[in-house]
C-alpha cells in the first residue's frame, strides 16, 4: 500500500481501466500531483473536461489516508495484485483497490453473501442466524454488510459457529470506522474470529447513502451465491440481488421472504411511475426457494434450473 495507489483509488471520475492506465504512466505521487485534467484525458483516451480535479488536494488526502491506515493496522490490495480476491476481480466494475482489517484469506474460501432488510421479522432473524452458522461450520465464509437487521444476524450466526469461523463485512465507509456504531463490538468479534472488514473507500471516507448501494455490488461479487433472507420491494437487498445476476452468480430466496407485491416508488410526495421489483418477480424468473443451509447445498449440487419454482409453488409460498 502506498500513497500513489490510494490517490488513484480516490479519483471517482475514472473507471477501473482508466485507473490502471494512469498507474502505468506514473511512478510517484509527486507526478500525479502535477497532472492537469488534460493530461489525464490524454492518458486515459477520454475527455474529462467537466470533471472536478484538484491534484494537490488529492495528493494531500492520500498522504493523510495512508497515515490513518497505518495507525489502524490496515492493509490493502490493488486489482493488479495476485492476492486480490479472484471472484471480485472477475466483476466488470471491480474496485481498483480494497482496504481491509483482519484476515483477507477468508475471502479465498467459498463465500456466500447473506442479505436482507433491516426490519426483519423473528422467523427471518432466526433463518439468517442459523443459515450463516451452518454455512460457516461447513467451511464457507459468510459475506454481508454489517448493517442492522439481516446483516447483523448473519454475522452473529457466523461468529457463533465456533472458534476461528470467519465472516466478512463490506463497509460503506473507510475501514477506520464502523457503521452503524452500535455494531462496533460485532465488528471486533468478526476480527477476533478470523474474519475481515473491507471497503473500496480510502481510510477516512464517511458513510453516505449512495455508498451503501455501491458497496452492495462488492457483497454480491465476492460470493458464488447471494441468499436473500427477507426483503420488501425496493429493498437494498434486492439491489444486491440484481448485482448478483449481473455477475452471473447464483441467487436464492429464503422461504421466510414474504412478497407484498409491486410497489410504486414515490418521490417528493408524488408517484414517479417506476415500479419497484419484489421478491416474487425474481421467483417468476426462476430463482430457487430454500428453507435452510441444507437446501442451499442441494440447489448448488443440482443442474441449473432444477429448483426453479413453478407459478403454483410461488403462490403457495407467498400466500402463506
Amino acid at each position: 500500500m502506498n500513497s500513489l495507489d490510494i490517490a488513484i483509488s480516490s479519483i471517482t471520475f475514472l473507471s477501473l481501466k482508466e485507473k490502471l492506465l494512469l498507474k502505468t504512466n506514473l511512478d510517484s505521487l509527486d507526478k500525479l500531483a502535477v497532472l492537469s485534467i488534460e493530461d489525464i484525458s490524454e492518458i486515459t483516451g477520454r475527455v474529462h473536461s467537466r470533471c472536478v480535479w484538484n491534484p494537490e488536494q488529492t495528493a494531500a488526502l492520500a498522504e493523510k489516508s495512508l497515515a490513518l491506515a497505518l495507525s489502524y493496522g490496515m492493509e490493502a490490495l490493488c486489482f493488479s495484485e495476485e492476492a486480490y480476491p479472484l471472484l471480485l476481480k472477475h466483476a466488470f466494475d471491480a474496485p481498483y483497490m480494497i482496504f481491509y482489517r483482519g484476515n483477507i484469506e477468508c475471502l479465498y474460501k467459498n463465500c456466500i453473501s447473506v442479505v436482507g432488510t433491516r426490519r426483519l421479522d423473528i422467523d427471518a432473524a432466526r433463518t439468517a442466524f442459523e443459515f450463516s452458522r451452518d454455512a460457516c461450520r461447513a467451511g464457507f465464509t459468510v459475506v454481508s454488510g454489517l448493517a442492522d437487521g439481516t446483516d447483523s444476524f448473519a454475522h452473529k450466526g457466523a461468529v457463533a459457529s465456533g472458534l476461528s469461523m470467519p465472516t466478512a463485512a463490506v463497509l460503506p465507509c473507510g475501514t477506520d470506522s464502523v457503521v452503524p456504531l452500535a455494531n462496533k463490538s460485532l465488528a471486533l468479534e468478526i476480527l477476533k474470529r478470523g474474519g475481515c472488514l473491507l471497503s473500496e473507500y480510502i481510510p477516512g471516507t464517511p458513510a453516505e447513502k449512495w455508498r451503501f448501494v455501491q458497496r452492495n455490488r462488492i457483497i454480491a461479487a465476492l460470493s458464488c451465491a447471494t441468499v436473500v433472507v427477507q426483503a420488501p420491494a425496493g429493498s437494498g437487498a434486492l439491489i444486491t440481488a440484481d448485482f448478483a445476476l449481473d455477475y452471473n452468480r447464483e441467487l436464492l430466496f429464503c422461504s421466510c421472504c414474504r412478497d407484498e407485491g409491486p410497489v410504486r416508488q414515490k418521490k417528493a410526495g408524488l408517484k414517479s411511475g417506476k415500479v419497484l421489483k419484489s421478491p416474487g418477480d425474481y421467483l417468476k424468473e426462476g430463482a430457487p426457494v430454500i428453507n435452510n443451509f441444507a437446501d442451499f447445498i442441494q440447489v448448488m449440487k443440482d443442474p441449473p434450473g432444477m429448483h426453479a419454482c413453478s407459478k403454483k409453488s410461488q403462490m403457495e409460498l407467498f400466500d402463506a
